[in-house]
């Protein structure tokens, strides 16, 4: 689990680091500014889970679908995390909603790249156990 919040932490400062980056117009906050900070963020989150899987020996649908999940939480909790504050030091008074539908906009994405990445190893996983 350890491995999974780590991975899940680094990725995110990554994507953290891009989106920053992208957002250098004033007055703007974007939650992936530019189309390579999305595939940024889906490449690594499936890396690190295939990493992941074949560090740990793991084969089962169910771990493939915990170790997805984990690190693409852990990814869009830091994501989010970052987007909040650059909201917040870009306005003056950010409205909550804004807000949360940064927040919820990463945490969402990376989330969903976890699953989607999980998806090919549980299809795997269980052709070969057929």
């Amino acid at each position: 689990m350890g491995r999974r919040i780590g991975l899940g932490s680094a990725i995110g400062f990554v994507v953290s680091m891009m989106s920053w980056w992208g957002n250098r117009t004033p007055h703007l906050v974007s939650t992936f500014p530019d189309g390579v900070t999305w595939g940024v963020l889906a490449l690594l989150v499936a890396a690190a889970v295939r990493f992941d899987l074949r560090r740990g020996h793991q084969q089962d649908r169910s771990s493939s679908l915990l170790a997805g999940l984990t690190i693409g939480s852990v990814t869009g909790v830091v994501v989010g995390l970052a987007v909040v504050l650059l909201g917040t030091s870009r306005f003056s008074d950010p409205t909550l909603g804004l807000l949360a539908f940064g927040f919820l906009t990463a945490f969402g994405s990376a989330l969903a790249c976890g699953a989607v990445a999980a998806i090919p190893r549980s299809a795997g996983a269980s052709a070969r156990a057929a």
